[in-house]
């Protein structure tokens, strides 16, 4: 069986269209970004929380060797893992052209990072004064707010490892540009490898 034919299965529905949401997430990303903004400005929380370059050589190797990492379990979850058990939506994505991907992920991935590590995050912190209470804590709202994966409980694997991971190394740099790169880095490459079947989905 070729990988069209069950990456499309006919009873299959597409929960959203990436062309049609874009604009929309991006205006949110857009009013998170003004709401952050304002936090600095409040002094709620500080610049140096977010964008800390404290020491950047290290910053960047962690950057690339989390991407690597969380790319490879990505890519043995997919291997390991059925078909049947992959979200419908997902399964959508390589089937869009290559600008499409690239530019709704990266809205995307904004939007997640400035609403989840950005402000949900650093608030569970402001409230409990602990670090991995906030980190789990954030990791569990991003479990939920990807709840069409309830359906497809594996999948959950593929949210809640890398959840857990973001929210540590953005709490490790003190810069949410780090886990907004390895969020994106991770998405588009395995998007990308399903589009080119670089790796393919079991039947």
């Amino acid at each position: 069986m070729e990988p069209d034919e069950y990456l499309e299965p006919k009873n299959s529905k597409v929960e959203f269209n990436l062309k049609e949401i874009t604009p929309i997430i991006a205006l949110f990303s857009l009013f998170l970004a003004v709401l952050i903004f304002v936090f600095i400005k409040l002094e709620l929380i500080t610049m140096e929380h977010y964008f800390s370059f404290e020491n950047p050589s290290k910053l960047v190797l962690s950057t690339i060797i989390t991407s690597i990492g969380l790319i490879i379990v990505g890519i043995v979850l997919t291997l390991i893992m059925p078909a049947k058990f992959i979200d419908e939506t997902n399964k959508t994505f390589q089937h869009e052209s290559l600008w499409t991907i690239m530019i709704s992920m990266l809205v995307v991935v904004l939007f997640e990072e400035l609403l989840f590590r950005g402000i949900v995050q650093n608030f569970i912190f402001l409230i409990l004064k602990n670090e991995w209470y906030a980190i789990i804590a954030t990791a569990v709202f991003f479990v939920i707010y990807h709840k069409r994966y309830f359906k497809k409980p594996l999948m959950l694997l593929n949210i809640t490892l890398p959840g857990l991971v973001l929210c540590w190394i953005y709490f490790y740099h003190d810069n949410i540009i780090v886990p907004f790169i390895i969020h994106y880095t991770m998405n588009i490459a395995l998007t990308l490898m399903f589009k080119y079947n670089l790796i393919r989905l079991r039947n």
